[in-house]
This record gives C-alpha cells, sequence and structure tokens, in this order.
C-alpha cells in the first residue's frame, strides 16, 4: 500500500496534456484497494477536468462527499463555467480566498456573463501581483483588452483605465484585435483599421496555426475592417473586403 502514492505522484510528476487517460487508469486501479482516499479522488477529479469531462467531473464530486468537494473547489467552479453554469462558477470561485485560479475563472465566468465591471477590476486585481502560471501574462492583457474593449462597446468607458495604446498591444493578433475593437468603439475609425490589419498579418504569420484555425481567427477581424471600411466611406475596398469574406 505505500507504494501506490509514490508510483501516483511519480506518474504526475512525468505527465503532458496527452497522458491524463493513463492518470485515470492509474487511478481508478488505486482506487479499488482504497476507495476514500482523498489525494487519489483529487487527482482523479483533475484528469477527468483536463480530459474536458465536466459534468464527470462534477458528478464524480457529488459521489464523493463534501471534503472533496470542498478541497476541488476551483476545479468545480471552472467545470461549472466550462458548462455554461456561470453564475454558479462566480459564487463558488469568489469565495475562493487567496487563489490566483479563482480569481481568474470568476474573471472569465463574470466575462460571459457580460459582467464586464467585475471581470475589468478582477483582471487588474490580477495584472498588479506576480504571474504564478504559464503564459499568463499574455493571457492577462489579452482577457483584459477583451473586456476593456467590451466595455467601451457598452458605453461604459469611464471604468476602462488604458486607453492609450503601448506596444504590447501590438505583438499578438488577439491584443491587436482587441485594441482595434476598443478604438472603434470609441470613434477612432483611422486606428483602429490600422490595429485591424496588424491583428490580421500577425495572425497569418502564425505558424502553430493551421488554415483552418487561420480562417476562423480572421473572420471576425475581417467582419470589423468591413464596418470601419463602410464608416470611412472606402466603398472599394469595403466591397472587395465583403466579396472575400463570402469566399470564406
Amino acid at each position: 500500500m505505500a507504494a501506490r502514492p509514490k508510483t501516483l505522484s511519480a506518474l504526475l510528476q512525468q505527465s503532458s496534456i496527452d497522458d491524463h487517460e493513463e492518470i485515470l487508469k492509474a487511478c481508478n486501479a488505486a482506487l479499488k484497494t482504497s476507495k476514500n482516499d482523498l489525494e487519489v479522488l483529487d487527482v482523479r477529479l483533475v484528469a477527468l477536468i483536463k480530459l474536458d469531462r465536466y459534468d464527470d467531473a462534477l458528478r464524480f464530486m457529488e459521489d464523493h462527499g463534501d471534503e472533496l468537494k470542498e478541497r476541488g473547489k476551483v476545479g468545480r467552479a471552472y467545470a461549472l463555467y466550462k458548462i455554461g453554469q456561470l453564475e454558479d462558477a462566480k459564487d463558488l470561485a469568489s469565495g475562493v480566498l487567496d487563489n490566483r485560479g479563482a480569481r481568474h475563472v470568476e474573471a472569465q465566468a463574470s466575462y460571459r456573463s457580460e459582467d464586464f465591471a467585475n471581470a475589468a477590476t478582477l483582471y487588474k486585481e490580477l495584472s498588479l501581483s506576480r504571474p504564478t502560471l504559464d503564459n499568463e501574462d499574455s493571457d492577462l492583457r489579452i482577457n483584459s483588452g477583451a473586456t476593456d474593449a467590451q466595455l467601451e462597446w457598452k458605453r461604459q468607458g469611464d471604468l476602462v483605465k488604458k486607453k492609450k495604446l503601448g506596444r504590447e498591444d501590438l505583438e499578438a493578433f488577439e491584443t491587436a484585435y482587441n485594441a482595434a475593437c476598443g478604438s472603434i468603439a470609441r470613434g477612432e475609425l483611422g486606428q483602429g483599421e490600422v490595429l485591424l490589419k496588424r491583428a490580421k498579418d500577425l495572425c497569418m504569420s502564425l505558424d502553430e496555426l493551421s488554415d483552418q484555425e487561420k480562417t476562423a481567427e480572421i473572420l471576425p477581424i475581417s467582419v470589423q475592417q468591413l464596418y470601419v471600411l463602410t464608416k470611412l466611406g472606402k466603398v472599394e475596398d469595403a466591397e472587395k473586403l465583403a466579396s472575400e469574406i463570402s469566399i470564406q
């Protein structure tokens, strides 16, 4: 029995996104001999979430008592967010204090439920402290930019602290697109046009995206470009772009 947790821990240390099925199998085997082992239950819960089996994860928590639910609050909030139970996800995540993962879940659920003011507050708080997650800086810039753009569209621009374009806004297509949407919402159509072109160029240059993925990402950029060109009276450019969009 003493060797089992060590074996499971070793497996977890070597894990990647491709072997959560193996972790799940190891947990299932371990639970046959120790069905109430909280460590294994917790690991199995995480594996279900990593495999996008959110309904299974929620049922698993319900079936295994309050202690697992208490220990797995962040995972439960994330699973609720992923299946669209946004208010429940926000409520649960907001009750988990001093946890960056919980703040991210609460912010994402707030954004999807169009509570952009709360999302902006949470992203600002997260940006003021040291990142602890992989690619967190980049994700925060992208998500904050998207939230600010939505606040501008909702005529809540007074809540947007960052109005001036920064160099970091030009580094990724997502940040350039979000900055463009904010500019367009404020009526800064010329700047929006430049930023949309930058976003499209950056997206097209990404080697890690397939052609199909690039097409999906570029479509909303093109739609915004069409709006801007029309508002600026650039009829020929708008008609040419419209024909390209219809082909896509």
